[in-house]
């Protein structure tokens, strides 16, 4: 007979192995490197368009293609096109600047019926700010290293 002990540890392992299941790692990351691969190929071709269209140099084009994939994200995030594909579609389109700007805008709309100060932005600003703080402190870290071996080498 088993004791309520073991009985408590068989329905835990029965009720573990419902919940986990087997990832298809090898699928997932073939798809994420296909997703990635068709963003930086689409990252291009808007780069090659835009130095044509709007005559810009090399350096002048890159912030226009940026601006344009946090648009669209956050444009998917609001329709709610862009949780959906990054559940199919998983890190390929998550870890490029998209998945920050999805993050930002569904954090802001959360909070839309706290109103657009308080609620939106303060929301928006709560993630935001922690990625903010850590760039401009590991870029002021990296500067004070930089400017100091230079300086121990002259």
């Amino acid at each position: 007979m088993k004791t309520n002990e073991q009985i408590m540890k068989d329905r835990f392992e029965e009720r573990r192995k419902k919940m986990t299941s087997d990832r298809p790692w090898v699928k997932n990351a073939l798809i994420a490197y296909l997703v990635g691969g068709a963003l930086a190929v689409l990252g291009q071709w808007l780069f090659n368009r835009y130095m044509i269209w709007f005559d810009l140099t090399e350096k002048e084009a890159v912030n226009p293609v940026l601006a344009t994939f946090i648009f669209f994200a956050c444009l998917l995030t609001g329709f709610g096109v862009f949780d959906k594909w990054s559940e199919k579609w998983g890190a390929g389109l998550i870890v490029p600047v998209t998945g920050f700007a999805n993050s930002v805008t569904s954090s802001g709309m959360e909070a839309r019926a706290e109103g657009i100060v308080f609620g939106v932005t303060g929301n928006m600003f709560r993630i935001a700010g922690v990625v903010l703080v850590f760039g401009v402190v590991s870029a002021y870290l990296v500067s004070f290293i930089r400017v100091l071996i230079e300086t121990l080498i002259n």
